[in-house]
Order: structure tokens, then sequence, then C-alpha cells
């Protein structure tokens, strides 16, 4: 009698103790925080104006490139940018960014997260260029990156770019791959944070031909889709006449490739001549004449290949009687997203064999409206002024999306896709065997 009382005591705290240890256990592998990563916004070259749409007046931004690691709020729906990068902490939506030369040309993209692989396909290095390359580190220590060049010829030697902690690069295509009609890029980040992003601008002698932004895409697959193309067409002495589309593309691989392109477009679904199980040579980049004959309007292709290839379409445009050319790429299958458009009016195109998405508008008032795309092959939603943000809430399994931006400066494309998606990070959580062997 006189140890059972200890004896019991010692039992009951042995089974505490064990019970603990082992709840501990189970709870310490699921607790999880998720958040979403920071946004990159390109950089303002010389005689550019840029404005990146925000999702909030309070939304937190610091600029690339100052000794300020401090995020301040934006104060604006509307951010005009200097010359530095903004580094935005935009809570999962997506800021549609648009950059133009005043009366010259415009271009749209979104502001991105650090990329591991980003593909360029588009621009030149001839004597009309002045194509360049943004690279952004994002990051507090140095980064490298392998930038690898396609041309008309063949594969370029790659160059290797360190990139100083917390600033950013401007790289002249004509340094990459001199005398070059046709190229196609991809950044490789070796180490650090980088977000890339590339500019076409062109002009012969003292006469602007135009300029554009060009997107990136991921990686290389066997299927492309590129949403949104605009068709359009210009009088010329009385008679109206359409313009051209060149489709570029790449098969980076050793392998040659089958390629099939289809037209989606509100006269139907259809291959064009000359487009149906075409041989590509592997390792050069191939420009091939892409002429739907139709009226004008928008259209999506789809690019199907037996080999992972990499794909854009350039067109010469005219907007409000502004000639310009834009590049419009390939977008990923729609998730749910939230795009920030803030002083912009796109119309945005989807394709797919069953076009069906549905929409929700927030406006500046705070009123939100909710709407669907459908259709076959393809399908139109205009965009209009005062709209805060389109959400993607749910689409059919195949759709993808881009939008157009026309002004008096010229046409705009970007993908409709996330600049960030949520990210999970374990939390550490106490557990009682750090205490006991």
């Amino acid at each position: 009698m006189k140890f059972r009382r200890p004896l019991v005591l010692l039992a009951i705290l042995s089974f505490v103790l064990l019970l603990s240890n082992l709840v501990n256990v189970a709870v310490s592998g699921s607790k999880f925080s998720s958040n979403y990563p920071a946004v990159v916004c390109p950089s303002t070259p010389k005689d550019l104006t840029t404005a990146v749409s925000m999702p909030s007046v309070k939304s937190q931004i610091r600029l690339v490139g100052t000794k300020s690691l401090s995020f301040i709020p934006s104060q604006s729906l509307r951010y005009l940018q200097a010359k530095s990068p903004v580094i935005l902490d935009s809570q999962g939506a997506t800021p549609i960014v648009w950059q133009i030369r005043k009366g010259v040309w415009a271009g749209a993209t979104i502001c991105s997260s650090s990329q591991t692989e980003q593909w360029f396909v588009g621009g030149a290095a001839d004597v009309t260029s002045k194509a360049r390359l943004i690279l952004v580190n994002s990051g507090l220590s140095s980064a490298i990156v392998d930038i690898e060049i396609w041309n008309e010829i063949g594969a370029q030697p790659t160059k290797a770019v360190t990139i100083k902690a917390n600033s950013y690069s401007e790289i002249g295509i004509d340094t990459l791959a001199p005398g070059s009609k046709a190229v196609v890029i991809k950044t490789l980040t070796r180490a650090g944070r980088v977000t890339c992003y590339m500019l076409d601008e062109r002009g012969r002698g003292l006469r602007a031909l135009g300029g554009d932004l060009i997107n990136f895409a991921v990686k290389a697959e066997k299927e492309v889709f590129i949403p949104a193309i605009p068709h359009t067409v210009r009088k010329d002495r009385n008679k109206t006449v359409e313009l051209p589309h060149s489709l570029r593309i790449l098969v980076p691989g050793e392998i040659d490739a089958h390629v099939t392109v289809t037209v989606f477009s509100t006269d139907g679904t259809f291959i064009p001549s000359g487009l149906e199980n075409k041989l590509i040579k592997s390792g050069s980049v191939i420009a091939l004449d892409l002429n739907p004959n139709m009226p004008a309007s928008k259209f999506g292709v789809r690019i199907a290949s037996d080999e992972p290839v990499v794909a854009s379409v350039f067109s010469q445009t005219v907007a409000e009687g502004k000639s310009d050319f834009i590049w419009s790429t390939a977008a990923p299958a729609l998730s749910k997203l939230t795009l920030s458009n803030s002083g912009l009016a796109p119309q945005l195109i989807f394709i797919g064999e069953e076009v069906k998405v549905d929409l929700e508008l927030f406006f500046s008032n705070g009123k939100r409206k909710n709407l669907q795309a459908a259709g076959e092959g393809i399908a139109t939603v205009k965009i209009p002024d005062g709209v805060r943000s389109i959400s993607i809430l749910k689409s059919a399994k195949g759709n993808y999306g881009a939008g157009l931006i026309a002004t008096k400066s010229g046409y705009g494309y970007f993908p409709i896709s996330a600049g960030s998606v949520l990210t999970k990070s374990s939390v550490p959580t106490s557990n009682i065997r750090v205490l006991t062997p």
C-alpha cells in the first residue's frame, strides 16, 4: 500500500507523456502554411510607358535595384511604373501590364513569379530589330541563367549570364544571335529567383515598324493552343486587303516532327491547306504562312505534333487606324484565377472543342456581374469599361483563353494564365521526441 499510490501516479504520467508524443507526431506532418509567391513586373526601357493594373490601392510593392527592401502600398489601381521592375505581393491576383511607345506601338503581358524555364518564340536580330531580353533577379543572392538560342540555321552557342542580387539586366537580342531573322530563346535559371521578359521592337531607319511584348511558354509540348489571333483588314486604294499571319515553330529535340494546325473561328473549325501532317525539321526555327481566308475577326489555333514543339503566331494589325504587329503565344489550360485589369477593357477569346467558361466581373464601383462564354470551337467576351478584375470561376475541360487589347497606340496580347499559384510549406511544430532520446 505504501508504494501503490506513487506507482499509479508514475503509470498515469507515463501514459500521458506517451499519448502526447503520439499526438504530436500525427499533427506535425499535417500543418502547412499556404501563400502566393510575389510576382514580378517587367522594367520600362527608355522612352516607353508602363502601367500595371493593381488588385488594390493597398497592394504592396517594392522596386528592384533600390536599397530599400520594404514593401509600400501602390496607392493606385493603375500604377505608372518607372524604369525599375516592380515586385508585387498580389495575393493570388494576376496583374496585366500595358506597355507602349506612345503613338507607335503597344504590348501587353502579365506579372509572373520566378520561373525556372521560359520559352520566348518571337523576335529577330537583324538590322530592323531593337529586341531585348529583360532578366529580373528578385532574390537577395546572385542568380545564374543559361540563355539558349535557336535561329533559322539551328542551335546557337548557349550564353551563361550572372545577375547581381536585387537587380535586373537588359540584353539586346542582336548580341545573342546577330543577323538572325527568326529566333527562339529559352532561359533556364540555375540559381536564384529570376523572371524573364522579352520585348520585340522594329524599325527601318527613322521609320517605326511596331513592337510588342512576347509572352513566354513554360515548356515545349506535343499540343500547343494559341487562343487569340486578330485577323484584321486594311483599305488599300479602295480595296480591302487581309493582313497576313506567320506561324513560327521550333522542334527543339533531335527528331523531326509531323505537325497539324487546326483553326478555331466563327466560320467553323478547319485545317488550312498545306498544314496537315506537315513535316517540320528539328533544331531550326521555321516560319509557315497562315492565311485562313476569312472575314475580319478573331481566331485561335491548335498545333498537334508527334514531338514536343514551341510556337507562336506573328500578325500584322490595324487598331483604331494605327498599324502595329502582335505575337500571339501559347496559353495553358484554363484554371480558377483572377486577373487585375484596371484601366483596360480587353476582349477575351476562348477556344476548345466545347467552350464553356463561367466568369465574374468586379467593377470599380463595387458591383459584380456573372456571365458565361459558350460556343463550339470559339467564344468571345468583350469586357466593358470600369471593370477592376476578371475571375475565371469554372471552365470546361480542354478550354484555353487569351486577351486582346486595341488602343490608338497599337495592339496587345496576353494569355489567361495565373502569374503565381498557391504554394504550401510545412510549419515546424513541437515534438516531445526532441526532448527524449
